[in-house]
């Protein structure tokens, strides 16, 4: 199907081909040819023949970029962008040059292209394509520190360890709740119990309060970390899932392949990551944990936890947990619901905490 657009692409504009190399640069006034007062004249000349939109690339392939142009205009030069970068400049013959992916971004990235003609014309195309990293992800093992005992009524949405405490939000509409826990002395120390309408998700904490996500309902909710005291409520325009704090932004999921970075004042969305592995996009992520410069979130119904790195959205790492609980202790849950969920780290002692919804034990582990 590709060759044959691009068979009827190449017949409806006439093209030459020839390499070129890579060049850096800022994209061209609109002026750049013709009549710098009345500014250029734009025409659908040009065509991008590869890459087609829905095309895949992977990080450090080689790819041909090509394009074709309408016989009635000549192409005197053309300029081709990437991310609003410049890659190449090419003459009045080339219709093609050789572009390495770089290591930039996961998901959708832009080309485009600006040709110039005579008589102050211009013909502008732009493209979307898919990049993913090339490399599979490096398994990471572990060692089991120490085992304690886990709610069994807590559907498990977010985990987090501060100060000597484990702070878990739960869900379930009816039963969500937030709580502060005591591991060692297995003591569940302040509750709070959400409105009935409300199904708890994620939490995190951002200098002195406690941030928890709802479900499908939009709205999250900001404590004072000390008395769970309702401080401000925020909207946002997605599911909740799962939340966690790099640095001064909040990182949430949706359930989708996508992280939100948040202001944690305004709650407005500052980027959007995409993530991916090496075999495409990485969705229903949920519970996330920053940890030594990269997130980590649970993937919903497995015993995966992936590694993403916030700058691309490349997954780098994966955990896999599928023998945490005995085959007895699994029986006595829904298969399909109590699965891994919760990530907590202790900094302190590079040690991370993790569980899952309704699980009877937490495990204490560090990655090797």
């Amino acid at each position: 199907m590709r060759l044959a657009l691009a068979f009827l692409l190449i017949a409806l504009f006439s093209c030459n081909g020839k390499k070129t190399t890579e060049q850096e640069g800022k994209t061209p006034p609109a002026t750049e040819q013709g009549d710098a007062e009345k500014g250029p004249r734009y025409v659908k000349s040009v065509q991008f023949v590869y890459p087609m939109k829905y095309d895949t690339c992977r990080y450090g392939e080689e790819t041909t970029v090509s394009f074709a142009n309408n016989r009635r205009y000549v192409v005197d030069s053309a300029h081709v962008f990437f991310n609003q970068r410049l890659i190449a400049r090419l003459d009045s013959t080339e219709r093609e040059f050789q572009f390495k992916i770089p290591e930039t971004k996961c998901g959708r990235n832009n080309l485009k292209l600006i040709a110039f003609h005579s008589d102050n014309r211009q013909g502008v195309a732009t493209q979307s394509f898919v990049v993913q990293p090339g490399e599979v992800p490096r398994k990471l093992g572990y060692e089991l520190v120490k085992t304690y005992r886990h709610a069994p009524d807590a559907s498990t949405q977010g985990l987090i360890f501060h100060e000597g405490y484990i702070y878990e939000g739960t869900g379930l509409y009816g039963e969500s709740t937030l709580r502060k826990v005591d591991l060692e002395k297995d003591k569940i120390l302040s509750v709070l119990s959400l409105e009935s309408q409300y199904f708890g998700e994620g939490i995190t904490i951002y200098k002195d309060k406690i941030f928890q996500l709802t479900w499908t309902s939009r709205k999250g909710f900001v404590y004072d970390i000390s008395s769970f005291a309702l401080k401000t409520t925020f909207d946002y325009d997605s599911q909740g899932w799962g939340l966690t704090t790099m640095g001064d932004t909040l990182v949430m999921s949706d359930g989708s392949h996508k992280l939100y970075l948040l202001d944690p004042d305004s709650f407005s969305i500052l980027k959007t990551i995409e993530v991916y592995d090496n075999k495409g996009a990485v969705t229903n992520l949920n519970e996330l944990e920053y940890i030594n410069g990269k997130i980590w979130a649970n993937v919903w119904l497995t015993d995966r936890i992936v590694v993403i790195n916030p700058k691309t959205g490349a997954v780098t790492e994966e955990l896999l947990l599928p023998d945490l609980l005995t085959a007895a202790e699994k029986a006595r849950l829904d298969s399909d619901d109590d699965v891994l969920n919760g990530i907590a780290y202790n900094e302190q002692k590079g040690t991370i905490y993790v569980t899952g919804k309704h699980w009877p034990k937490l495990f204490e582990i560090k990655i090797k």
